[in-house]
C-alpha cells in the first residue's frame, strides 16, 4: 500500500504535459491530475476531436461541461489512464474560461 501514497506518484512538469498534444500521444490535465488518454481516443463516445483540442490546456471545466449525468462513470473509467501529478499546472491555460464548479470538484477528488 506504500506504493500508493501521494508522494510516490510521478509528478509532472507542466512543460512536459503540454508537449503531449497530438492523437498519437495525448495526455489531459485535470484537476492538477495528468491521464494518458491516447488509447481511449478511439472509443470515445464523443469523438476524439474535442479531447485533441483539450490538449495543452487545463481540461477541468471542459471536462465538466461535457460529461453532466454520466460524470461518476466517466470519473471512473478516467482514472485507468491516471499517470501523475502535475507540476506548475497554475501555468495551464484553462480549455474554457469559466472555473468548474466546487460541486464537480468534490466530485472529483472524492
Amino acid at each position: 500500500m506504500d506504493q500508493l501514497k501521494p508522494e510516490n506518484v510521478p509528478k509532472i512538469p507542466w512543460e512536459e504535459i503540454r508537449k503531449h498534444n497530438t492523437e498519437q500521444d495525448l495526455w489531459l490535465l485535470i484537476d492538477g491530475r495528468v491521464y494518458d488518454v491516447t488509447k481511449f481516443l478511439a472509443v470515445h463516445p464523443g469523438g476524439a476531436d474535442m479531447i485533441v483540442e483539450a490538449a495543452g490546456t487545463d481540461s477541468t471545466s471542459l471536462f465538466e461541461l461535457t460529461h453532466g449525468e454520466g460524470l461518476r462513470y466517466s470519473l471512473r473509467l478516467l482514472n485507468q489512464f491516471f499517470i501523475g501529478f502535475a507540476e506548475g499546472a497554475a501555468e495551464a491555460k484553462p480549455a474554457l474560461e469559466d472555473p468548474p464548479s466546487k460541486e464537480f470538484l468534490e466530485t472529483v477528488r472524492s
